[in-house]
C-alpha cells in the first residue's frame, strides 16, 4: 500500500511538472518598453529662432511580446504635442543568427540607421543622416542575417506616408527597397575592422488631386528632403530641397569602423541622385561624417555587436568622449535648387550611468550657406540630456 502511494505521488509530481513545462513553453511573455529624454540647451547667438530652454523631445511607451520564436513590438511616442506610432512589427526568429521582420520599422541603412536613436554616440543623428532620410520608418518586410564574419540585411517597403494616408489619398503609393552588407573580419579584444555598403531606391511620392473639371488626377512625382539645426530644444530649418517631376531616388553609402583598445573611428559617406521625367537633369546631393571615439573611464576597449553590425554600447559607469564632423551639400545648381551647404563640428561626453540610464553633454558649432530656408549663419550649441531607456 505504501509503495502504491509513493508511486502515485511520483506520478502526480511528474504530471504536474510536465504540465508546468508545457504551460511555460506556451505562455506569452510580456515586457514593458519605453524611453524618456530630458534635454536642455543654450545658444550663442540666441536669436532668430534659437532660444535657450528645455524640452522632452522623446517620450515612448509600449510592450514587447514573445512567444517561442515569434516576437511582436508595439511602441507609441509623444513628441512636441504630437502622438504617433513608432516601431510596430512582428518578427520571426529562425535561428539565433537570423530573423524576418514585418510591419512598421526603420530599414537597415548605414552604421546605425536601423538602431535606436538613443544610442547615437554623438547624442543626435548626423545632419547628413537626417537630410537623406535614412532613418525614416516604412511599412515593409525585412530579413537580417549575421555571424562572426558578416552582417546582411535587406528590406522591401512602401512609402512612409502609408501609415497615415490611404493609397487613395496618395494616388500612387511609393515603393522601394534597401540593402546593407557588412564584413567585419576582426572583432573582439584585438580591435575591430569593419567595412560596409548600403544602397536603397524609392519611387517618387504623389498626391491625389481634383482638377477644375472635378475629376481625379495624379500630381507629378516629387521628393522632399530637409533637416533642422542639430538641437532638440529649438527647431530652426537649415537644409531643404523639393524636387518636382521626380521618378525616384537612389542612395549609396559606404561605411568604415575601426577600433583598437579605447579608441574607435566611425565614418560614412552619402551620395544621392533623384532621377526626373522629361529628360530633366537629375538632382544630386552628398554628405559625409566622421567620429573619433575615446573611452576615458570604465571600459578599456570597445566591444562589438554582431546583431547590429556596429560597436556595442559601452558598459555602465563608462565615460566616453566623441569628436565629430559632418558635411552635407544639398545644393544643385543644374536643377536650380539652393538646398544649402552645412558644416558641423561637435564634441560630446557620454556617461553610461547604468543599464538603463545615460547622461550626455554635447557642444557643436554649425554653419550653413546657400540655403533657401536659412540665411548664412553659424551658431554655437551646448545641449545636455538625461535619458532613461528600458
Amino acid at each position: 500500500m505504501r509503495k502504491t502511494t509513493i508511486f502515485q505521488s511520483a506520478l502526480l509530481s511528474t504530471l504536474i511538472f510536465s504540465a508546468s513545462a508545457v504551460s511555460a513553453q506556451d505562455r506569452i511573455s510580456l515586457a514593458p518598453i519605453g524611453r524618456i529624454h530630458v534635454d536642455g540647451a543654450i545658444y550663442a547667438p540666441d536669436k532668430d529662432g534659437f532660444n535657450d530652454g528645455a524640452s522632452l523631445p522623446e517620450i515612448r511607451a509600449g510592450v514587447l511580446a514573445q512567444y517561442q520564436n515569434w516576437m511582436a513590438r508595439i511602441e507609441i511616442g509623444y513628441s512636441y504635442g504630437v502622438i504617433g506610432m513608432k516601431d510596430v512589427y512582428i518578427q520571426r526568429k529562425f535561428t539565433s543568427d537570423d530573423h524576418l521582420r514585418i510591419g512598421y520599422f526603420i530599414p537597415q541603412f548605414g552604421i546605425r540607421g536601423g538602431g535606436s536613436a538613443s544610442h547615437k554616440p554623438d547624442m543626435l543623428p548626423q545632419n547628413s543622416e537626417s537630410f537623406f532620410r535614412t532613418m525614416t520608418r516604412k511599412i515593409g518586410v525585412g530579413y537580417t542575417r549575421f555571424n562572426s564574419d558578416y552582417f546582411l540585411s535587406g528590406s522591401a517597403f512602401v512609402g512612409g506616408r502609408s501609415l497615415t494616408l490611404t493609397s487613395t489619398q496618395q494616388g500612387r503609393v511609393s515603393v522601394g527597397g534597401s540593402l546593407r552588407g557588412v564584413w567585419h573580419p576582426v572583432t573582439g579584444e584585438q580591435g575591430t575592422v569593419q567595412v560596409g555598403f548600403s544602397a536603397s531606391y524609392e519611387t517618387a511620392s504623389h498626391t491625389q488631386l481634383i482638377n477644375d473639371a472635378g475629376d481625379e488626377e495624379l500630381s507629378e512625382g516629387y521628393r522632399t528632403y530637409s533637416c533642422f539645426f542639430p538641437t532638440t530644444v529649438s527647431k530652426v530649418p537649415m537644409l531643404s530641397a523639393h524636387i518636382v517631376d521626380a521618378v525616384g531616388d537612389w542612395k549609396f553609402s559606404p561605411e568604415l569602423v575601426l577600433s583598437k583598445g579605447c579608441f574607435a573611428l566611425e565614418s560614412q559617406f552619402y551620395y544621392m541622385t533623384v532621377t526626373r521625367h522629361k529628360e530633366l537633369p537629375s538632382y544630386n546631393a552628398l554628405g559625409a561624417y566622421g567620429m573619433l571615439r575615446c573611452l576615458l573611464l570604465g571600459d578599456d576597449n570597445y566591444s562589438y555587436s554582431n546583431a547590429e553590425g556596429a560597436l556595442a554600447l559601452p558598459s555602465p559607469r563608462t565615460l566616453e568622449l566623441v569628436l565629430g564632423y559632418d558635411y552635407t551639400n544639398a545644393d544643385s545648381r543644374k536643377v536650380g535648387i539652393d538646398g544649402g551647404i552645412s558644416n558641423d563640428w561637435s564634441a560630446s561626453l557620454n556617461y553610461y550611468i547604468n543599464k538603463y540610464m545615460a547622461a550626455r553633454l554635447r557642444y557643436s558649432y554649425t554653419n550653413v550657406r546657400n540655403s533657401a530656408v536659412s540665411e548664412p549663419r553659424g551658431v554655437n550649441i551646448i545641449q545636455a540630456r538625461l535619458q532613461f531607456v528600458f
